[in-house]
């Protein structure tokens, strides 16, 4: 028979064990795509999935095809399994942040980013996500578009 502190012992291993099977690449998918707007493949455009559920976001910069994979944190690719609400953006530095590189006013309406209408189910293992962007509806810039840097 086992003793109370073996007993204790054993199920602190259990739960230890399952709480560290949540932690397993199980929860995120890899999230590849291609975004065009007006037809055309979207160069340096900034997407942003932010889970529904709470979480840590994603986020991605396309190719110069249109092209993007998501990047979870600096060790995982993707993001986590569920409903995203997705953003997408032109405002930005288009030398990736560097200091000095030129900045890019937003092109693409606020149904993409600030008031997003996107929305994206990522499930586990692969997912391809492609977005078709028109150029309809008001464009608003962010505080401080045009004014430098801040």
């Amino acid at each position: 028979m086992f003793s109370k502190s073996q007993w204790s012992f054993s199920v602190l291993l259990v739960v230890v064990a399952v709480g560290l099977s949540g932690c397993s690449s199980g929860e995120y998918g890899q999230v590849t795509g291609t975004v065009l707007a007006g037809g055309e493949p979207l160069k340096g455009a900034l997407l942003e999935y932010y889970p529904k559920a709470g979480g840590s976001a994603s986020s991605a910069r396309t190719d110069e095809n249109g092209r993007y994979e998501l990047v979870l944190d600096r060790d995982n690719m993707g993001a986590l399994i569920g409903e995203h609400t997705v953003k997408i953006t032109t405002f930005g530095s288009e030398g990736g942040g560097d200091y000095g590189a030129q900045e890019s006013p937003e092109t693409l309406p606020a149904k993409y980013n600030v008031a997003s209408e996107l929305f994206r189910t990522v499930t586990g293992g692969t997912n391809v996500i492609d977005f078709e962007l028109d150029y309809e509806g008001q464009v608003v810039q962010p505080p401080g578009a045009g004014g430098g840097r801040y």
